[in-house]
């Protein structure tokens, strides 16, 4: 117990530091003002997700073939590469270089993670914390984010640079955390590879093995309703992400930026703004375990997405039919609501893949799983980037929520199965 407890605590520390609040509240307007066009972002962010869908399943392989610590490892140093490179971005090429860093780092990331602490906790027999360990990782991380939201709007503006400096030096300590969590069972041996004790010990995890394993977990239609809708939802929150600073600032009248009559500069508001968000969206994954249990995974996962997508339009309709201060409070109301719906939906979403995935080639099977979203988020990318720049990003913002929307309609809908929670209990047979 004491070994799963510092293993816990390390894989807190390590989700701790992967936040990015000292530039989150600021990047997007920073690079903007500095003439990057939306269609920069939007060309970088589809590199990025084309990086991560050729590298998705190939990644989760090496993940599991050598160890999910070695292929964290890696992607935990793309990452801080790829942090450290944001302040000296000023161009089309730096801009998709700096995504296509991030992409690898995620491509590396994706499926390990889950795969390595679903991993830790079933070697305890305590599988069934799952959802409750990485709500908390994620609330962690967004409590981390808010603090250092605030903290990076005011070393902005001391010195632009200060919170790119700190930002950097978080994302690189976090290399020494990931490298000091405990391998999983069985990567124990001398190699570091995967050992196998069964059948196929001579080849443990090969590539056909693994395509097979891949192809039977998403042969299964209820998997295929879910996975589907949620990919449509990440792909609107990525692109989304895009859009959000602007919003905000656009709707924000620049007489609520004061206190006691002198004016704070707008980083600061963004900061704090974007501090009191991500502080009530970690409120609310923490609790995320509790909406599962209470609603089931699948209902729990339609519903959030369905608020989530529906939250995406308030902007653009409360800024043109309202107007005023009431716009403005259902513009952040609705920002704190898409922000919910997304971070809740990723300890649901992982716990409901991990229960039903086997624990030989967990990783490539969660890694197809962010393949397909990361297949799904490019036309969402490119179109959004466009619709931002011809209209606004507030119309861009409704557009891609309004098809998160239609998803869960035409999921709920069709797919009968996802009814269905007991029909999957547990993890493939070979």
């Amino acid at each position: 117990m004491n070994d799963l407890r510092r293993a816990v605590l390390t894989y807190y520390a390590y989700r701790c530091v992967s936040a990015i609040g000292f530039v989150a509240p600021f990047l997007n307007v920073f690079l903007v003002n500095r003439g990057v066009t939306f269609t920069d972002l939007a060309l970088g962010g589809s590199a990025m997700a084309a990086v991560t869908l050729l590298g998705e399943v190939p990644s989760g392989y090496v993940g599991d073939r050598l160890g999910r610590r070695w292929s964290l490892l890696l992607s935990q140093s793309l990452f801080a590469v790829g942090i450290s490179s944001w302040f000296f971005a000023r161009s089309t090429a730096p801009i998709v270089a700096v995504f296509v860093v991030t992409g690898l780092g995620a491509a590396f990331q994706s499926g390990s993670t889950q795969a390595w602490l679903y991993d830790v906790l079933d070697e305890e027999g305590a599988a069934d914390r799952y959802a409750d360990v990485e709500s908390r990782g994620s609330a962690l991380r967004l409590w981390v984010t808010a603090t250092t939201m605030v903290a990076g709007g005011l070393l902005y503006v001391l010195d632009p640079r200060v919170p790119f400096v700190c930002a950097a030096a978080l994302s690189w300590s976090g290399v020494g955390i990931v490298a000091s969590l405990p391998r999983n069972a069985r990567y124990r041996g001398g190699d570091g590879e995967a050992s196998d004790s069964g059948d196929d010990a001579d080849d443990p995890l090969g590539p056909r093995r693994a395509l097979a394993v891949v192809r039977r977990f998403l042969a299964r239609p209820d998997l295929r309703a879910v996975v589907a809708v949620v990919a449509v939802y990440a792909g609107a929150s990525v692109a989304a992400g895009d859009y959000l600073q602007p919003v905000v600032v656009g709707v924000l009248p620049r007489t609520t930026a004061a206190v006691a009559g002198v004016a704070l500069p707008e980083f600061v508001v963004l900061g704090c703004l974007y501090a009191a968000f991500t502080a009530l969206s970690a409120a609310a994954v923490d609790r995320a375990g509790a909406l599962r249990d209470a609603l089931g995974a699948t209902p729990a996962l339609l519903a959030l997405v369905g608020l989530g997508g529906t939250a995406m339009a308030v902007p653009v309709v409360a800024t043109r039919a309202l107007g005023g201060p009431v716009a403005v409070g259902a513009t952040l109301a609705a920002v704190v609501g898409f922000r919910t719906c997304r971070e809740v939906v990723h300890p649901i979403h992982s716990a409901y893949l991990n229960d039903r995935a086997e624990s030989v080639g967990r990783a490539t099977t969660l890694s197809a799983v962010s393949f397909v979203s990361a297949l799904v988020r490019v036309p969402f990318l490119l179109v959004g980037g466009r619709v931002a720049d011809a209209t606004t990003p507030a119309l861009a913002l409704a557009l891609v929520g309004l098809v998160a929307v239609v998803a869960v309609l035409g999921a709920a809908v069709t797919a009968h199965p996802l009814d269905s929670e007991t029909a999957v209990t547990g993890p493939v047979e070979e």
